[in-house]
């Protein structure tokens, strides 16, 4: 599951490893924000390997947090 994250802090797969940044669509103005405590800078979706073996092959919508969020990458 896609997690959203700046540049600075990276996630660090302690259950989960991911492997891209995607840009979201409309950055860096879209309406995601980092979701490290402290940060506001404009994020990146990270996948994970199966995620990005779909966004390669032309899937650009991954759901985030739960079923119920979803993000649509550029």
């Amino acid at each position: 599951m896609a997690i959203m994250r700046c540049r600075a802090h990276a996630p660090h797969g302690r259950t989960r490893e991911y492997v891209a940044a995607i840009k979201p669509v409309g950055f860096p103005d879209s309406a995601l924000v980092c979701g490290s405590k402290n940060c506001d800078e404009p994020a990146f979706i990270w996948l994970e390997g199966a995620e990005k073996v779909d966004y390669d092959s032309g899937v650009r919508i991954f759901r985030a947090f739960t079923d119920d969020v979803k993000v649509r990458a550029v």
